[in-house]
């Protein structure tokens, strides 16, 4: 019973997180576009948070009942289900992309995980550091604003119709109710099913709860690279990225202590740098490469998940 219970809980949860993530990005893109914001902006900061936002409120969350592991276990553990799983499937289904916009973003990417590493030494993150986090978001979305284009600017703006800005408000409202009570069921169902399997916090995190709430960033790329538009896909990807690794440490550690369980440091990060890394690849590969890559970035996450499940027991 504890099991079926579980798994009702996770589902129900993700299912709702999914749902509401993708209302969110819907109001959002309403709301900008209502007070004259550029598409650019649109792509890069507003749909790229949104289909962020369950990572956000569910490390939020986790900060909140004290469970560090799961709170940095999910910034971790999204980055490499986004790169490897997302970016890969996206890749092996559209291999002829344009990268070549995504460039600048990639090498924002960079520096926030190599600033990541620098504030996860000593095993906590404070809230200086969190402050010092949510200036650089503040100076990316600035940077996203100031660019005259962006790769996502026709298809993934034009597609959601105007409304009134009372009922976007409102849709706003309720999207954010739906991921903090998607958030806290799909925690709730995760931690049970993972402690009625005899597994850490760290690996509950980094496998059942980031693949889970990762589902707005692969449901999202995934139809972009099947429709044809891959370079979509991997924008998604690169910019959900960048505010996992800064708005969900800034805005969780500005509340609560992020303490960092050691094995993060010496494992889990290095795999989610090197492919964070490894999507540079792309900017110097052709068709048939970018597919191959998308083949090895599936199989390398693959590998990844056995790896963890197998030394944790």
């Amino acid at each position: 019973m504890v099991l079926v219970e579980s798994l009702f809980f996770l589902i129900l949860g993700f299912a709702l997180l999914v749902f509401s993530g993708d209302k969110l990005v819907e109001a959002s893109v309403r709301i900008a576009r209502r007070w004259g914001l550029p598409a650019s902006v649109i792509a890069a900061t507003i749909i790229a948070a949104g289909t962020s936002a369950p990572e956000f409120v569910t490390s939020f969350l986790a900060g909140f009942r004290g469970k560090s592991d799961i709170s940095i276990g999910n910034v971790i553990g999204s980055n490499i289900f986004n790169i490897l799983a997302v970016g890969g499937l996206s890749l092996t289904l559209q291999s002829k992309v344009s990268v070549a916009s995504t460039k600048m973003s990639w090498i924002v990417l960079c520096l926030c995980t190599l600033i990541l590493f620098f504030f996860m030494q000593d095993l906590l993150i404070t809230r200086p550091e969190a402050l010092l986090l949510a200036v650089l978001l503040v100076g990316f979305i600035f940077l996203s604003y100031r660019k005259k284009s962006g790769p996502s600017d026709s298809e993934e703006v034009a597609a959601i119709e105007p409304a009134p800005l009372s009922k976007s408000i409102a849709l706003f409202i309720v999207s954010n109710i739906g991921l903090i009570a998607g958030a806290e069921i799909a925690l709730r169902g995760g931690i049970a099913l993972g402690e009625w399997a005899g597994l850490t916090e760290r690996i509950i995190a980094i496998t059942i709860i980031s693949a889970g709430t990762g589902l707005p960033e692969l449901a999202t790329s995934v139809a972009a690279a099947y429709r044809g538009h891959g370079d979509v896909a991997i924008a998604n990807v690169i910019g959900s990225n960048i505010f996992n690794s800064l708005a969900i440490p800034a805005g969780t550690a500005a509340f609560f202590a992020l303490n960092i369980s050691a094995r993060f440091i010496g494992f889990d990060y290095w795999i989610m740098a090197l492919a964070s890394l490894a999507l540079g690849l792309l900017y110097f590969a052709n068709k048939f490469m970018r597919r191959t890559i998308g083949v090895v970035f599936v199989l390398g996450y693959c590998s990844y998940i056995a790896n963890l499940i197998l030394r944790d027991f």
